[in-house]
């Protein structure tokens, strides 16, 4: 069963399906949780809207991740778009707020948001061109 499951998903619906969960935990995290030194680094996205509703997106892009993670590529452009777009977002945001002086400690997160987005940018680019089949299609190689 775990042998057909990878056939099917491979690196890129592997990641697809890790981050999503991760941002769905991430952002669940952000609504239950009280963390001062986040608010403070985030200060210039909570002028746009709260951190709960923050908290909504990250668990709205982890579910396109997941959703899409068992997709061909090509038709799970909006699972990358939800692995990618929150740790873009945030890493901005976190850099204006050490660069504007804010919150200066800020910059000691942008690496893991900047690692993370490279991880999906890199995923994408390798694993894109391939066509990816299901196992139950009678491809034996899972290509």
């Amino acid at each position: 069963m775990l042998a057909a499951l990878w056939r099917h998903l491979q690196w890129r619906g592997l990641t697809l399906a890790g981050l999503g969960i991760l941002w769905i935990t991430y952002g669940i995290g952000l609504i239950v949780t009280d963390r001062p030194g986040l608010v403070a680094a985030a200060a210039p996205i909570l002028r746009v809207m709260c951190l709960e509703a923050w908290g909504g997106v990250w668990i709205a892009c982890g579910a396109a991740g997941l959703v899409t993670a068992a997709l061909r590529p090509g038709r799970d452009l909006a699972g990358f778009a939800g692995a990618a777009g929150p740790p873009l977002i945030w890493g901005l945001a976190y850099t204006a707020a050490a660069v504007t002086g804010a919150y200066e400690v800020a910059w000691a997160s942008v690496p893991l948001y900047a690692a993370v987005l490279l991880q999906v940018v890199v995923i994408a680019v390798l694993t894109g061109g391939r066509t990816r089949r299901c196992a139950c299609e009678g491809v034996a190689d899972g290509r």
